[in-house]
């Protein structure tokens, strides 16, 4: 009957069938294009005369959802352009969902945003078993726009929706059975056209109602004042516990539900569009796609890398402290066999205490059974020789921070691990240093994993001077193998993370010795900024020693801008045994609560350093606390970027948000920059660059802004 590029129609006895199957890409897609053809789909079936409508994938992944690319083009439109197109979508909708016939739509593999939402036009949903259904747009920073907003709460309830509106997660077909977001999960041996035909002729037959749940979808919601209150009300409350004053979409997409809830459908969907707009007039909308965007990009640059490459199966891990014990965890976990390896039991014992820990605690919380658990363990395989790495593919060096140790380690491993990939965890060292004890450097790289290692999903593979592009792919392999996020960097001291923290610790210290109270660049950094944690609590949880033996490489490194100050809070509290959360004392004291959770409260021992190290105590503006601790680290990564550390501003920006919590509403640390703009940070050099070099302007930023470039094009 029709035949799109997009969008197919045929007939199946007395039925028709709409078929999502895209002929130009592997993937379906849902754009302009595709909404065109769908159009001209649907007018087809207005005139083909059939009985019922089957509404269908023909790939084995229902649909990826929306071009993010292209709608991010469009939300860059005037308000009326965005209005316009979402209107037009609409249309397209509403005249599937009214047609005058019952509809029943097969949902299988991934579905996701506008396809889900092309699926609530129908009447009735069936889902194969292998079916996630989500509507994501939350993480995005916006609300579904193609008729979710209106259909689900009169398909499910209101609570329930609003649920999937704010989770932005996955649903399995047996949770969105329950839910009542589709009416059957269909067996695996069971043909899923067969199962729709069979509800199409119970509905021409009479025996179900697909009138009355066509006008249901239509008519406002059959809730009283009271009970729509308290629904939004509660809703509300999880929001800002999970999202906070950050991330405006859940508090946008609850205001719209509670205009539009007595509303028919085209007023309610006139209602989400407005949502819609607000959402994206944040800008926190703009940020979160192309954090998206820039996700993607990296991952499909390492899956470019790795296409042909096979699964690592026998790893060798050396070096058995918490590291290296959750290193071979992470591994393990994933299937492959493990050697680990230190010189003594007691380091073994750490590492498989800490690999004994990690699995203890997800069997605590359900996420794992015992069998699972002891089937990973069963992979580690603890020794104190060598001679067992003989048959390892690939080993992590993970020693202490050392460096003529770490070339004494990696000198005895490639005399006894001839065919393996050898990589080192070093944080700060450069690759390149280690690698001159080495008689093949090319089979040499860094691999360096962020720490509590299960939890950071960000791993910096590291190209030494004499990496082979082989050994930079199979590294990149294992990587992606544990379900981390590789971004490739060339070789310096602290790498791209580490060399961008340390000017940040700089900046606090600095901060603290002019008179800033503590607490207060805490909560600032945390609250207004938006970081997972200020700083003084971030070196806490890092480690004092582990910051100040940082700061000792890196102000070797780079002398001009990050030698030790005179007066260091860090080292000084680190002479005193102050650690931080691993001992209880640190910036602050923390002690575990009832619950067993730590607790930080003031430190007397820190206050008292801090007071004799200070100058008087003075009040700084949210504004001015931001600027003086980002500038350093913001100037870094220019400096990172210019020296091909990085390849683009995309990676550098993944890199800090995931390997530093970066607060992702910000969009990324160059993102930030463009936001800002070029010339008020130039502005803000010239305010404190009598402070030190690190709030120097680097020449490539004067540049770019004589020449109007922004990180971003």
């Amino acid at each position: 009957m029709y035949q799109g590029q997009f969008f197919q129609v045929a007939t199946r006895d007395q039925f028709l069938e709409l078929v999502f199957d895209s002929k130009i890409d592997q993937v379906n897609i849902i754009n302009k294009a595709a909404l065109e053809d769908l159009q001209k789909a649907v007018n087809s079936i207005k005139t083909s005369g059939g009985k019922g409508l089957i509404i269908r994938s023909g790939k084995q992944l229902f649909s990826a959802g929306v071009d993010i690319k292209e709608f991010r083009h469009l939300i860059h439109q005037d308000d009326k352009t965005l209005s316009n197109y979402i209107v037009w979508a609409n249309e397209i909708f509403n005249s599937i969902e009214d047609l005058n016939m019952p509809k029943v739509a097969i949902l299988n593999g991934n579905i996701v945003s506008a396809a889900a939402e092309l699926t609530l036009t129908a009447d009735y949903r069936i889902a194969t078993q292998d079916t996630k259904i989500s509507l994501p747009e939350i993480t995005l920073g916006i609300m579904p726009c193609y008729g979710a907003m209106t259909r689900l709460p009169r398909i499910t309830g209101l609570d329930t929706a609003l649920q999937w509106f704010t989770a932005g997660k996955p649903f399995t077909a047996d949770t969105a059975l329950e839910h009542h977001v589709i009416d059957g999960v269909i067996a695996d041996k069971i043909d899923p056209i067969e199962q729709a035909v069979i509800l199409l002729k119970s509905c021409v037959a009479g025996d179900l109602d697909w009138t009355a749940r066509h006008n249901e979808k239509k008519a406002p919601l059959t809730l009283n004042k009271y009970e729509l209150a308290m629904s939004i009300s509660i809703a509300r409350s999880m929001a800002f516990k999970t999202a906070g004053k950050h991330y405006p979409a859940p508090n946008i997409i609850l205001d719209t539900q509670e205009k539009s809830a007595n509303c028919e459908r085209d007023a309610a969907l006139a209602l989400d569009r407005e949502g819609l707009i607000q959402c994206i007039k944040t800008g926190v909308a703009d940020a979160l796609i192309n954090v998206s965007l820039n996700d993607t990009l990296v991952r499909e640059k390492a899956k470019g890398l790795v296409k042909d490459l096979k699964e690592f199966s026998n790893v060798g891990v050396i070096g058995a402290g918490i590291m290296g014990g959750g290193i071979a965890y992470v591994t393990a976990d994933k299937g492959a066999d493990v050697v680990l390896k230190d010189i003594n039991k007691e380091g073994l014992n750490l590492g498989l205490n800490e690999a004994n820990s990690i699995l203890s605690k997800q069997v605590e919380r359900g996420r794992k059974t015992p069998k699972a658990m002891g089937d990973t363990l069963n992979h580690i395989h603890a020794t104190l020789h060598n001679v067992e790495l003989e048959e390892t593919d690939l080993i992590v060096e993970a020693v202490v921070e050392n460096l003529k140790l770490k070339k004494a380690v990696l000198t005895e491993l490639e005399g006894v691990a001839t065919k393996a990939v050898i990589a080192t965890n070093t944080s700060t060292l450069k690759v390149s240093d280690i690698a001159q004890a080495l008689k093949s450097p090319e089979n040499f790289c860094g691999i360096h994993f962020f720490n509590p290692v299960p939890k950071m999903p960000l791993v910096e593979v590291v190209r030494g001077e004499k990496t082979s592009d082989e050994t930079i792919k199979k590294a990149v392999k294992y990587v992606t193998q544990l379900g981390k996020t590789p971004i490739l960097v060339n070789d310096c001291h602290g790498f791209l993370v580490n060399r961008c923290l340390v000017p940040y610790f700089h900046a606090f210290n600095k901060l603290i010795l002019d008179g800033a109270n503590m607490s207060t660049v805490d909560k600032v950094m945390s609250k207004e900024f938006g970081w997972p944690m200020g700083p003084a609590m971030l070196l806490d949880v890092i480690g004092l020693d582990t910051a100040e033996h940082c700061m000792d490489v890196m102000g070797e490194a780079f002398p001009d801008r990050m030698t030790k100050p005179e007066k260091n809070l860090i080292g000084s509290l680190f002479d005193m045994k102050h650690y931080g959360q691993k001992n209880g004392e640190g910036f602050y004291t923390h002690a575990p609560d009832k619950r067993g959770r730590l607790k930080a409260s003031d430190n007397d021992t820190a206050n008292k350093l801090i007071a004799s190290f200070a100058s008087p105590a003075q009040d700084f503006s949210a504004d001015d606390i931001i600027m003086r601790m980002m500038l350093p680290m913001m100037f870094e990564a220019i400096r990172c970027l210019d020296e091909g550390i990085i390849a683009s501003p995309a990676e550098g920006d993944i890199a800090m948000m995931y390997g530093t919590g970066f607060p992702p509403f910000r969009g990324g640390l160059f993102y930030y920059m463009d936001q800002i703009g070029l010339s008020k940070l130039v502005e803000a050099s010239e305010k404190y660059k009598n402070i030190s070099n690190l709030y120097h302007t680097p020449e490539s930023l004067i540049q770019r802004l004589k020449n109007n470039q922004k990180f971003y094009a």
